[in-house]
C-alpha cells in the first residue's frame, strides 16, 4: 500500500548541540501533536548581548542529567523522539534547517555507544519525523509528515520507506510502536483519529474513531493508542483505545478505555509496563487562556486514575520505564521554563529533578519562549540505568535541539 521506496546512509560530522543558559517562567505553548510548532513572524532582533547574571525561575540542576554532543544539525532543528534497543544502539528524530519561510528537512541520528552520527532521509519523503521506535538492532520504525505521511523500516542493512496514505493530503502520522514483527502506526486523517498496522507485507486500518492519535504503545497481544476525542484545537478530553488479541497474536478486538472526564484534557505519550500498568501523561487546557495544567493517567488492570504529581503548570510529553518502581516523565514545569522537567515514580512517590540550563533570556531575545523548552523525549536503554532525553529549546528561528544522558 503506497509507494516504497529505499535511501542511502551517510555520516555527517558531529558538534555539540546544546550550550549553558537558563529561562524565566512562562505558560509553554500548545504544539500541534504530529510536528513542531508553527512559525511565527519576529518579533525582536537575535543581536548578542550580555546575559542576565541570573534568570528567573533557574532552579537547582541534577547532575545526572548531562548534555552529550550530537550530530551538527544545521538551521532551527529539534529532536522530537528517542528510542534505544541496549547501551551501543540508539535512534533520535526531529527535523533540521527550518525557518520562517520553510518547512525544513527531516533530522534521523543514531547512537553506537561512542557517539551520535546522522543518517539521511530525502526532504521529498517528509519535512518533520515525528516518532521513532524499536524493537532490537535490525528493527526500528520511524514516520514523519510531508505532503503525505511517511514511514520506514530498517532491517538493519537497509531503510525502506512508504507512504502508506499513499499520496492521500492532510493524513499525519504522530508515533509509532513494533514489537514482535508487527508495528503500529497513529495519526490522523483530516476528520479522525486513525491507527494503521504493518503485518510484514503490508499496511492496514486498524481502527479510526473521533479526535485524534498522538501515541501509541505495543507488546504481544496489546496495544494502547492515546490521544483526544475532539479534532485539535478543539477542546475535548483524553482518549484511550485499547487492543487485545482474543486467540493467537493478531490484535482482534479494540475498546475505548474510561478516562476520567477532564475537559480540555490531550494525552500527549503512553508507556506499557505490562497489560495491567500502564502510563500515559500530557496537558490540560483550562477554558479561558489559563496556563496548562500536566496530566498523568494510569492503568492499574481494572480502571484508569489520575496521578497527582508535585508539579502545578506545565505539560508532559515523555515517558518511560523500566518497573512499575521505576517510571520516569520529561516535560516542562512553567515555573522553571528553561529547563528540562524530569519526574521519577518509585513506586511510592514522584520526585522531580532538572536538566541543565540551555539558555539565558536575553532582552533582544526573538520570541518570548527564545529561552524556553520547546519540547521533549525520553526513553530508558535496555540492560542499564542509563536514559536519554531529547528536544529542542527555543522557537521559530531560534530553537535549537539538544540531548541529554542520565546514568
Amino acid at each position: 500500500m503506497g509507494k516504497k521506496r529505499r535511501w542511502p546512509i551517510a555520516i555527517t560530522c558531529l558538534a555539540l548541540v546544546t550550550a549553558c543558559g537558563g529561562g524565566r517562567p512562562a505558560t509553554p505553548a500548545t504544539n500541534p501533536p504530529t510536528g513542531p510548532a508553527p512559525s511565527r513572524a519576529s518579533t525582536a532582533s537575535t543581536t548578542s548581548t550580555t546575559p542576565a547574571a541570573s534568570a528567573t525561575g533557574e532552579t537547582v540542576v541534577s547532575p545526572r542529567w548531562k548534555p552529550v554532543t550530537g550530530a551538527k544539525l544545521e538551521g532551527s532543528a529539534a529532536l522530537l523522539d528517542v528510542a534505544a534497543t541496549g547501551p551501543r544502539d540508539a535512534w533520535a528524530v526531529g527535523y533540521k534547517d527550518s525557518a520562517e519561510d520553510r518547512e525544513g528537512v527531516p533530522a534521523l541520528q543514531h547512537w553506537d555507544g561512542t557517539r551520535w552520527t546522522q543518517t539521511a532521509v530525502s526532504p521529498s519523503d517528509a519535512w518533520h519525523l515525528v516518532g521513532v521506535s524499536a524493537g532490537g538492532p535490525a528493527d526500528v520504525w520511524i514516520v514523519g509528515n510531508a505532503e503525505n505521511a511517511y514511514a520506514a523500516h530498517w532491517d538493519g542493512g537497509d531503510w525502506t520507506g512508504w507512504h502508506p496514505f499513499g499520496v492521500a493530503d492532510d493524513y499525519l502520522l504522530s508515533d509509532v510502536a513494533t514489537t514482535g514483527g508487527h508495528a503500529w502506526l497513529v495519526g490522523r486523517t483530516p476528520s479522525q483519529g486513525v491507527i494503521m498496522e504493518w503485518k510484514g507485507r503490508g499496511f492496514r486500518n486498524a481502527l479510526r474513531a473521533d479526535g485524534y492519535f498522538t501515541a501509541v504503545t505495543a507488546k504481544p497481544g496489546h496495544v494502547w493508542a492515546v490521544g483526544a476525542d475532539a479534532p485539535p484545537g478543539t477542546p475535548g478530553t483524553p482518549m484511550v483505545w485499547h487492543g487485545t488479541a482474543v486467540s493467537g497474536p493478531d490484535i482482534q478486538s479494540w475498546q475505548r478505555g474510561r478516562t476520567p472526564e477532564i475537559a480540555g484534557g490531550v494525552l500527549r505519550r503512553v508507556w506499557m509496563v505490562t497489560p495491567s500498568d500502564v502510563w500515559a501523561v500530557g496537558s490540560v487546557s483550562p477554558p479561558g487562556g489559563t496556563a496548562e495544567v500536566p496530566l498523568v493517567l494510569h492503568w492499574d488492570g481494572a480502571s484508569w486514575q489520575q496521578v497527582q504529581i508535585p508539579i502545578a503548570r506545565g505539560k508532559l510529553d515523555g515517558v518511560t520505564a523500566s518497573a512499575s518502581d521505576d517510571v520516569w516523565i520529561s516535560g516542562i514545569d512553567a515555573d522553571h521554563s528553561g529547563q528540562v522537567l524530569f519526574l521519577h515514580f518509585d513506586g511510592q512517590k514522584w520526585t522531580p529533578s532538572y536538566g541543565p540550563l540551555l539558555r539565558r533570556e536575553r532582552a533582544d531575545q526573538q520570541y518570548p519562549e527564545s529561552d524556553d523548552i520547546g519540547r521533549t523525549g525520553i526513553t530508558r536503554v535496555p540492560g542499564s540505568s542509563r536514559l536519554w532525553a531529547v528536544g529542542s529549546v527555543g522557537w521559530g528561528d531560534a530553537e535549537d535541539d539538544f540531548i541529554l544522558r542520565h546514568d
